[in-house]
């Protein structure tokens, strides 16, 4: 079977090779002085005049459209400029000088505004220098949070109407855990963000499923090679001190690119539950009250050098390494109540290795592989005094070993009446080994020592058409084989994305994706990990993934205000809950699969300005929940809940000389479920206050957030014999103080990130 595969992939890299035509048309607006016009829009059409796709032109005048028909028509119009048309064949449609119009006006200042979103194919793209540009945004994660629909919450970005969501850069999967994604993208300046594209059902060949947003950097240019870079650090004060700071540094030039960077990151974390449960355990009511106080601290260091050669202005070849490790993180944990006193003292060492190299062509075709190497070792010292003052002491010692390997490849082509044609494949190749080991005679017997081996092979095709100026198709269709074990599954994942657009302030966009979510490698191993003398913490090795299909209808007015009604529904869907042991008087935070969980969701944007000065918008979004597991132990669930979140940012300019500008960022959440959790409604303030000076080249920023401690959920279950209540202190509460400062026109590399979302434990 795995030689078949093999071949197979083999054979379809020759035909792509063999067979291809590029697809993008680039070129350059300027005015008459041979200044590069900003803003100007592009539009693509074929000689008979249909609609293919439109643009505008950037701050150096340079456009990129990307499609390519054998014959096309361009025309240019801006609002100062006399308009252009032009025809032509070929991927370099040149450059194109506008003419001024000719204003006999006097005392009139003629004001227009860019369209904040725009439809390219099955993409909702976002302008983000005019997104952010009177936003308190300083680096590319900052900017994905101004994107409409997206929120963060516990350092986790959702975007409305989807839930969870995958981030690419330059149009490539990230393949580094969420947390270490976000350190490189508070790397990057938002000033080098060209654009962001949002998709709901995110086409194949971006080798993820579901929504994604991919983050467009600006790519080199004439005149800003040469050695760039930023320098950046942040103090941040919540119950104790933590921060960050590192340098970014790029050398660019027409035939190499260079980059390199270094992070350090000191974090602190801290939680409080205050656990009350009246659990009854073989038909004995027991009154339980625990309190546990938890806190952290980590030092990682991340560190990436990578380069790119290209051949030409089309072809190039780039290699990477990427590094991060945590030499002492250390954890700490301190459980009282009337079952038990514990303290439990941790000790873990982590490190990632990742070397990628990635190939693109001129004429369609793309081809990657990437090899990432995760080691984990985890010491527990554990000890627990029962009311009868029984005693017990144990140390634990787990490790985690992973070898993955990863290639695939992609081939797009442009073919006659504006069809385009894509197909490609990819094989993923996971090596893992779990061991954890108890120097407690009686326990031994709880030792683990596992290996999972897990292979992915799938293939894809798809199609674009544009029928015409309104109306547009994607769809795809990818098979995939999955392995791991003795568990084997074929399956088909379709994707289809139809847009309607019968004017520039109407647009209307139907979506429909499916995925499936495997459980992490350490959940599967079945481990256990004590918590407390009350809490157990359960692997299962038993659970099985999930599939979510997810239907979205989203309305575009003016391009501007976005109106979105959503539907998802997941079968065996799984995640971490508690469940009071009917047989023993024990707390277990454990993994199971439910019936399903589904939602309906209504969603509105809505933003608003009022001249320079106040800038603002408003997410409202209500959503009908429901969580079903008629086998969960016994205590089945069934539960339904209309949430309703909303999510209002403003941001005020209050001086321009110096230039200074606040922030204010409002969230609340009514009453929420999850599975058989009942969630008190939660909110939160922030604040934001930023000086920039030096030409724009230096930020100074103090930032408050949770500044009411306001998001501390409190959750109860009152589910047959399930009673419990858990009341959280989550410590969000914070002072920053951020400091940044970019040199050499600083410009930021694409990076390939590691994808480390099920390693650890």
């Amino acid at each position: 079977m795995k030689k078949y595969f093999l071949v197979s992939i083999l054979l379809l890299l020759g035909t792509m090779l063999g067979t291809a035509t590029a697809q993008t048309i680039s070129g350059k607006v300027t005015d008459p002085s041979r200044q590069p016009i900003d803003g100007a829009t592009v539009v693509l059409q074929t000689p008979d005049s249909i609609f293919v796709e439109a643009t505008i032109t950037n701050a150096d005048g340079t456009f990129l459209l990307n499609h390519q028909p054998a014959r096309y028509r361009l025309l240019f119009q801006h609002l100062l400029y006399e308009p252009q048309e032009k025809e032509g064949t070929g991927t370099d449609a040149g450059t194109f000088t506008l003419q001024p119009k000719d204003y006999a006006l006097q005392e009139v200042v003629v004001q227009g505004e860019r369209p904040l979103v725009t439809v390219e194919g099955s993409r909702l793209t976002y302008d983000m220098p005019q997104l952010t540009s009177q936003r308190l945004v300083t680096n590319a994660y900052e900017a994905l949070k101004q994107l409409p629909g997206v929120i963060e919450q516990n350092d986790v970005l959702t975007l409305a109407g989807a839930g969870g969501v995958s981030l690419l850069l330059n149009g490539r999967p990230s393949s580094m855990t969420y947390e270490q994604l976000v350190t490189l993208l508070k790397g990057i300046p938002a000033s080098r963000v060209e654009k962001a594209e949002v998709m709901y059902s995110a086409p194949p060949q971006y080798h993820v499923r579901g929504a994604a947003i991919n983050l467009v950097l600006k790519g080199y240019k004439p005149g800003e090679g040469g050695l760039q870079g930023e320098v950046n650090g942040e103090y941040k004060q919540q119950k104790e001190a933590g921060g960050n700071g590192g340098v970014t540094l790029a050398y660019t030039s027409p035939k190499i690119d260079l980059d390199f960077m270094y992070n350090l990151q000191s974090n602190y974390t801290r939680g409080y539950i205050d656990f009350i449960a009246r659990h009854t355990v073989k038909e004995q009511v027991y009154d339980v009250n625990q309190v546990t106080d938890n806190e952290g601290r980590s030092l990682t260091h991340t560190l990436r050098a990578g380069g790119t050669y290209k051949f030409d202005k089309d072809n190039s070849l780039n290699l990477s390494y990427t590094t991060q490790f945590s030499p002492d993180k250390t954890g700490d944990s301190h459980s009282n109540g009337n079952i038990s006193e514990s303290f439990n003292h941790s000790q873990a060492h982590h490190q990632m290795h990742n070397a990628a190299l990635y190939y693109t062509s001129g004429f369609g075709f793309q081809a990657g592989a990437d090899y990432t190497y995760f080691t984990s070792t985890d010491t527990q010292n554990f000890f627990d005094r029962s009311p009868e003052k029984v005693e017990t002491r144990f140390i634990s010692c787990s490790d985690q070993h992973i070898d993955r390997w990863k290639i695939y490849a992609d081939q797009h082509h442009t073919l006659p009446q504006d069809w385009t044609l894509t197909y490609g494949t990819s094989f993923t190749y996971v090596n893992n080994r779990n061991t954890q080991n108890y120097d407690l005679p009686e326990m031994q017997g709880n030792d683990l020592h596992g290996r999972i081996r897990e292979y992915t092979y799938n293939v894809y095709a798809g199609f674009d058409k544009a029928f015409n100026s309104q109306w547009t198709l994607s769809a795809s269709a990818t098979l995939e084989y999955y392995q791991m074990q003795d568990y084997r599954k074929w399956a088909v994942y379709p994707t289809l994305q139809l847009n309607y657009m019968p004017s520039a302030s109407h647009i209307l966009q139907l979506s429909f994706s499916s995925d499936k979510t495997y459980p992490d490698y350490w959940t599967l191993s079945g481990a256990t990990s004590y918590l407390n003398g009350y809490n157990e913490s359960l692997g299962n090795p038993f659970l099985r993934p999930y599939t979510d299909y997810n239907v979205d209808l989203t309305y575009i007015l003016k391009s501007k205000y976005i109106f979105q009604a959503s539907y998802s529904y997941t079968p065996d869907y799984f995640m971490q809950t508690v469940y009071l042991d009917s047989d023993r008087l024990k707390a277990l935070y454990n993994w199971q699969n439910w019936d399903y969980t589904q939602d309906l969701s209504f969603t509105a944007i809505l933003p608003f300005k009022a001249g320079s000065w106040w800038d603002s918008r408003l997410t409202l979004q209500a959503t009908l929940k429901h969580d079903k597991a008629s086998a969960y132990y016994d205590a089945p669930f069934n539960q339904k809940q209309w949430v309703g979140v909303g999510h209002w940012t403003h941001t005020f300019q209050l001086c321009r000389q110096p230039n200074l500008k606040m922030e204010v960022t409002a969230f609340g959440q009514t009453k929420s479920i999850q599975g058989s959790y009942d969630i008190q409604p939660v909110a939160f303030v922030d604040a934001a206050l930023r000086y920039t000076f030096a030409k724009d080249k230096a930020m100074l920023q103090l930032k408050g957030s949770d500044l009411f401690n306001t998001m501390n959920p409190k959750t109860e279950v009152r589910n047959g014999a399930q009673h419990l209540d858990m009341n959280t202190r989550s410590y969000m509460q914070s002072i920053t103080l951020s400091f940044s400062y970019r040199f050499g026109g600083y410009k930021k590399k694409e990076v390939k990130e590691v994808d480390t979302s099920r390693f650890g434990n």
